[in-house]
């Protein structure tokens, strides 16, 4: 059996009056693939905004590797293990593709000298060509590229071979697919699919249940703040999934 690798245990939110979260239990394993499937205002964007640590909790504990833990901030998260991909790509415009790949985390010439070294561009422009690759770009595009001149297509794939090159162990990917092409899309799946293979977690919000059903482990269903379904994919099908979506 594959060991737990988060848990939520009665996580709530509000906004105003407004009750986004409500007593949100959840569990996945190291390795998992889980589909976080629901309707607009299902609560599907809240719940990965307090994993990564965009929104602070009003309730309830987050469990990371059996400890419990408090997500302040997004770097919180990403120290922790836990990297996202929102629909907006969280990219800097004005910044290069190899900058926005590296931010942060720049990899240095002379690791021995801290501080002292410069960064190993070199490396970083090597990298990120190999990473546009992976990531199903097929135009030839220069790592000093300002990602503001991008269409929002190459700027989600971008997002993609970040989380490659970093993979984490929880990668939560926000509709990953949207304004994709077919190329970018199939390397997007295979991403998630290697991701497994490593031993990653990922988190899938997707209205594509074509693709959850070629991908994913596990299926989670919320409504109105709230998970109200959760199964294996083979315990379902495609209709039965639409069928929990909309009903109610």
């Amino acid at each position: 059996m594959n060991t737990e690798l988060i848990r939520l245990e009665g996580l709530n939110k509000s906004f105003g009056n407004i009750r986004a979260l409500r007593d949100v239990n959840l569990s996945i394993k190291k390795g998992e693939i889980v589909a976080l499937l629901g309707d607009n205002g299902a609560g599907k964007s809240t719940l990965i905004k307090a994993l990564s640590g965009v929104y602070s909790i009003d309730g309830g504990q987050i469990y990371f590797n059996s400890k419990p833990v408090t997500l302040r901030n997004a770097r919180d998260a990403i120290n922790l293990g836990i990297e996202t991909i929102h629909q907006d790509s969280s990219l800097a415009p004005d910044l290069s593709i190899s900058s926005n790949l590296f931010l942060g985390r720049e990899p240095l010439k002379y690791p021995a000298l801290g501080v002292f070294s410069p960064v190993n561009r070199s490396y970083i422009e090597e990298r990120t060509r190999s990473l546009l690759r992976e990531a199903g770009i097929s135009k030839k595009l220069d790592p000093h590229t300002m990602v503001a001149g991008l269409s929002g297509g190459e700027r989600q794939s971008i997002a993609i071979a970040r989380a490659m090159f970093f993979s984490s162990e929880l990668i939560i990917l926000d509709e990953p697919t949207n304004n994709l092409g077919v190329e970018e899309t199939h390397a997007v799946l295979r991403f998630i699919r290697e991701a497994k293979q490593k031993g990653h977690s990922c988190v899938y919000i997707t209205h594509s249940l074509h693709h959850v059903f070629e991908v994913c482990d596990r299926i989670v269903v919320m409504r109105r703040g709230t998970v109200v379904a959760e199964m294996d994919r083979a315990e379902t099908d495609l209709e039965g999934i639409e069928r929990i979506i909309t009903e109610g």
